[in-house]
């Protein structure tokens, strides 16, 4: 009891936020964790063979796979598209069964059929390319797919808003990721709803598809929490986009503090392929 209360405590203290938010928020948080970690044993539990991880960044639901979801013995392939993180992922995760792949979805440097699974987390909302065009850029994903492997997509929607981008902080501050691809002349696929992503799936020439949607609890503090961090990353920002970006940061800034707090939901969807 006494961890929990010293982990209220911290959030609240570092947040800004009293310490009775802080407790229902992680409560709350807990409980989310158990209905993610009850959905995805469910669904890892018959697949044994090789497991793709797309956009695996530096690793975080890398680790949670190997620790909580893959069996002994089963192959995970890490994809990062950024050599300069996928060098760090590496170093970071010692585990005989990870291999970090330098690659993106649209070339995987794996045989046909070579996976049982293929898994997305929190990852395509933020897909950004030349021509936004997200069918494409997953057929390889379904190529490297063995014949009843599962494809499964997790990720936030935006059902339950009508204007997402007004009615929620969290809403309006995906824009951003949409506004600094705009900069470079790419396009971002960015939030949409529960039925798109059953529809994408389709689209794929997935069956059996299914789903589960998440709720999450609204975070204490999330906005200035959120400021903060993007007023961190503007050096950084400004580096690789260019000045442009003064104009996107500004406006969320200016925008944000009238926005409801309210947290996106998630949703798991896979599919089998034929």
């Amino acid at each position: 009891m006494s961890s929990e209360k010293d982990q209220a405590e911290e959030f609240a203290e570092q947040h800004g936020v009293p310490v009775a938010a802080a407790r229902q928020y992680l409560e709350a948080m807990d409980e989310l964790d158990g209905a993610e970690r009850r959905c995805l044993a469910a669904i890892f539990a018959p697949v044994s063979g090789p497991v793709v991880e797309l956009g695996a960044g530096m690793g975080e639901f890398t680790q949670e796979l190997l620790e909580r979801y893959l069996k002994p013995g089963q192959k995970l392939y890490a994809l990062e598209r950024l050599e300069t993180v996928a060098q760090k992922l590496k170093g970071k995760i010692s585990d005989a069964r990870l291999e970090v792949l330098p690659s993106d979805s649209r070339r995987i440097p794996l045989p046909d059929g070579a996976a049982a699974m293929v898994i997305s987390r929190v990852a395509l909302h933020d897909f950004v390319s030349a021509d936004g065009d997200i069918v494409a850029a997953l057929r390889d994903c379904v190529r490297v797919l063995s014949p009843g492997g599962t494809f499964l997509v997790y990720d936030k929607i935006v059902d339950g808003f009508a204007d997402h981008e007004r009615e929620s902080a969290e809403g309006r501050m995906e824009l951003i990721n949409c506004q600094l691809a705009a900069l470079e002349g790419k396009r971002c696929w960015g939030l949409h709803r529960l039925a798109d992503y059953v529809a994408l799936l389709g689209e794929l020439g997935l069956r059996g598809i299914k789903r589960e949607v998440l709720v999450r609890p609204d975070m204490p503090g999330y906005v200035a929490h959120l400021k903060q961090g993007l007023e961190q990353a503007r050096p950084s920002y400004l580096k690789r986009w260019g000045e442009g970006v003064h104009a996107v940061l500004d406006a969320f800034g200016r925008e944000v503090d009238a926005i409801p707090n309210r947290a996106l939901p998630l949703a798991i969807v896979w599919g089998i392929k034929p």
